[in-house]
């Protein structure tokens, strides 16, 4: 692929005409050259499946110009071929995500292999598919990631972006109340209604248990490292403090094709009933409340809708708040 090919897909974001992007967008072209040149890289593939700019496949096609670019976090760039090349912006916090990803040093979670902060830009180890295509029975996916975030969840406290332990709730609260108050085009207005009652009950009262959290470990954010064992690990972590519900509320807040084939198939509450069970076996797994942990959940599931309608993604921002309605 040619630079001009991966300036075009970023280009072709659906949130590439939101005033907030325009400087992003300027940039990105003399960002994704001056990593190329820096590294040698020749990109092989271009992932779009997140809501961010284009994740790349590259490789080493040449010498790296410099020893390593300025700002390098990640050591030597002699001992790769094949790596993952990531971007600062849009929603990702890439200089956190690097300082999380060094601290676990490759246990549950990718490998670092280079980083340019002051460029923005990552090289991370090449992984396999996501656990969504690996591990299609929703149990089992939960299950891996229950593992992963038990792994994640060691993490010295110290290495978290600092934050106050009803501080998540919060900031949801706001963004749900904001749409209540018909900022973004109000949408499903009980659902919205219901999930600001559930974050602010969340809030006022929050769990003494904190850990540095994955912030979005979800079966797209946990990849194959190892074919031959069945590892998967972690990426894309946004690595703040807070409770361990929370990350388990994420990892259990997705599934609406399993929920709407159970209500199409088994009658209206068919799929919250299979929920409700899920999160039950997987909270007592974790040894985690179970409650907070469905609250998060729900609350989850609703904000994910509103973020993805606002960043242009009408279609699956209605099928998420649809399958939160029927919840």
């Amino acid at each position: 692929m040619q630079v001009e090919e991966v300036v075009a897909l970023a280009r072709a974001r659906p949130w590439a005409d939101q005033a907030w992007a325009s400087d992003l967008l300027a940039s990105f072209p003399d960002t994704l050259a001056r990593a190329i040149e820096a590294w040698g890289l020749r990109i092989d593939r271009a992932h779009l499946e997140g809501a961010g700019l284009p994740v790349l496949q590259v490789c080493r096609s040449s010498p790296p110009t410099i020893t390593s670019p300025s700002g390098s976090t990640g050591g030597s760039t002699g001992g790769w071929g094949a790596a993952v090349l990531k971007f600062d912006g849009a929603g990702t916090d890439l200089s956190q995500q690097v300082r999380v990803l060094q601290a676990a040093d490759g246990r549950g979670y990718a490998r670092v292999l280079d980083a340019d902060l002051d460029l923005g830009v990552a090289l991370l180890e090449p992984l396999g598919p996501p656990l969504a295509q690996t591990t299609p029975d929703p149990l089992e996916q939960a299950v891996t990631l229950a593992d992963l975030l038990l792994r994640a969840w060691e993490l010295p406290i110290q290495v978290g972006s600092p934050t106050g332990p009803s501080d998540k709730a919060a900031s949801l609260l706001e963004l749900l109340e904001g749409e209540l108050a018909g900022k973004g085009g109000l949408r499903h207005t009980g659902t919205v209604e219901r999930a600001a009652t559930v974050a602010r009950d969340l809030a006022g009262s929050p769990s003494d248990r904190q850990v540095v959290v994955h912030g979005d470990p979800h079966s797209l954010n946990a990849l194959v490292r190892d074919t031959a064992t069945g590892e998967h690990v972690f990426i894309d972590p946004d690595g703040f403090v807070g409770e361990p519900e929370y990350d388990l509320g994420v990892a259990l807040r997705d599934h609406q094709r399993e929920i709407d084939r159970l209500d199409a198939s088994q009658g209206a509450g068919a799929g919250r009933r299979w929920h409700a069970d899920l999160v039950r076996r997987v909270s007592a797994r974790l040894e985690l409340d179970a409650d907070r942990v469905d609250a998060w959940a729900f609350v989850e599931r609703v904000t994910t809708g509103v973020w993805l309608r606002r960043l242009g993604y009408t279609e699956e921002s209605d099928a998420w708040l649809a399958t939160a309605q029927r919840m």
